[in-house]
């Protein structure tokens, strides 16, 4: 078993407090993190619903099938030797010792789940299905499942499979750098390959160096935060883990094509597990129950777009400048209003947080404080600049909330509101 670290990675380099644009990206990898019971793993529907549900059977893959070259290539360690060899026999231990790592390593690669707290905006943006990138190169470009595993009951399956006296299992996360110099310093001894044979060397070497030979990738892939199953045994054919007692779930893409419903459906007819769906909205993704997912519309059943004839007059580059001039002359609009709104708002604020502080102790209710401007009338709110109507420089307002508890139904709204027209009316 690997003795590798669980702990979940910590904030990219180079993303310094002072480097984010937007607070909510700040927020989500300044906030706590912690890993899940759960894995993940992507794959297609095809797979899905012709091979892995009706076997029962994660398949691990040959090295040799990977798309890291770090694991594709030949991996040629240090060789020690106690007397002089020609070069050739060296080349003869190296392909030895090669292709028993690489053609006799087995990996299942899945993904695991960081759980944010439920305080922070997006708390699921890190979760084993939240991943843009897998979605797109290994969920089908969206239209595939990615299944849920309980990664104890996994692990044990996995182990159960593989407890041969020539089987190396391992498992562990895998850790990211951003470079790495090269394979193990001196990890091979020649006089050893010729006593013990270069199936016992490599397995040994394996067993020493298996942190940096199976679960070390470049920073490139640590969008994956991926959780592996390795075994190093003395075939090169395909190996399975039986996940029937493992699998929790089932998430479908956003894509996911409604004619293979009835495939999947079947397909999970001899598991017990929740179906859900991914939902994209506005950069966001959220995992919903299947029977509420709102169904991708169709590219044929979309109205073409329709641009609607504009009040004002004047060709794209003259109403375009026009609307360019508007909201330049709106900031510098607000720029003046400034310092005559400054004293009122400041006496709304703290008018609005003294009523607060009085309404905290009534019963069974919780009082909150917004920035808000809903005093003002819905004809009579600042409108878009360049729009029809009375010039407002500026608006600002407060609004205090007291809501019962335990449900949330309102108790009060007070809510306060100032303007700058024209001429600094106030």
């Amino acid at each position: 078993m690997s003795t590798q670290d669980s702990s979940p990675p910590g904030p990219l380099p180079g993303h310094e407090p002072g480097a984010f644009l937007d607070i909510s990206e700040f927020e989500t990898l300044a906030a706590p993190r912690s890993l899940t019971g759960q894995l993940f793993h992507y794959t297609s529907v095809d797979a899905a619903v012709s091979g892995i549900l009706p076997s029962k059977a994660l398949r691990l893959s040959p090295y040799t099938a990977t798309n890291d070259l770090w694991e594709s290539e030949p991996h040629y360690p240090m060789l020690a030797s106690s007397d002089q060899r020609p070069a050739d026999a060296d080349f003869a231990v190296w392909d030895g010792i090669d292709r028993q790592l690489r053609q006799h390593t087995k990996v299942g690669c899945l993904t695991q789940v960081i759980a944010l707290p439920e305080t922070v905006s997006n708390p699921d943006a890190l979760r084993g299905w939240a991943h843009l990138a897998l979605w797109a190169h290994y969920g089908d470009r969206h239209a595939g499942v990615c299944l849920q595993f309980d990664r104890e009951r996994l692990v044990a399956s996995f182990h159960a499979a593989h407890t041969g006296p020539t089987s190396l299992p391992l498992h562990g996360p895998v850790h990211y750098l951003t470079a790495q110099s090269g394979p193990v310093t001196r990890g091979v001894n020649t006089d050893q390959v010729g006593e013990f044979g270069s199936d016992a060397v490599a397995l040994a070497y394996a067993e020493k160096y298996q942190d940096q030979l199976f679960f070390r990738k470049h920073l490139d892939w640590d969008s994956e935060s991926e959780y592996r199953l390795v075994v190093l045994n003395q075939t090169a054919n395909y190996e399975f883990v039986d996940i029937h007692d493992a699998l929790t779930g089932v998430v479908l893409g956003s894509s996911f094509p409604p004619d293979r419903v009835a495939d999947l459906l079947k397909a999970l007819e001899p598991y017990e597990v929740p179906v859900e769906q991914i939902r994209y909205h506005n950069r966001r993704m959220q995992c919903v129950p299947f029977e509420r997912a709102v169904p991708r519309m169709a590219a044929a059943s979309r109205s073409p777009l329709q641009s609607t004839a504009p009040r004002r007059t004047g060709s794209l580059a003259e109403r375009w400048q026009a609307l360019r001039m508007a909201e330049a002359n709106a900031r510098e609009r607000k720029e003046n209003a400034a310092p005559v709104t400054a004293a009122a708002t400041r006496m709304l604020r703290e008018g609005i947080d003294a009523l607060a502080v009085k309404l905290a102790d009534w019963p069974a209710t919780t009082v909150d404080t917004h920035s808000r401007t809903q005093a003002i009338p819905p004809k009579l709110q600042q409108r878009g600049p360049g729009l029809p109507g009375e010039t407002i420089y500026d608006q600002t307002g407060y609004m205090c909330v007291v809501e019962n508890l335990p449900s949330s139904s309102y108790t009060l709204v007070a809510a306060a509101a100032v303007q700058v027209l024209a001429r600094g009316r106030l």
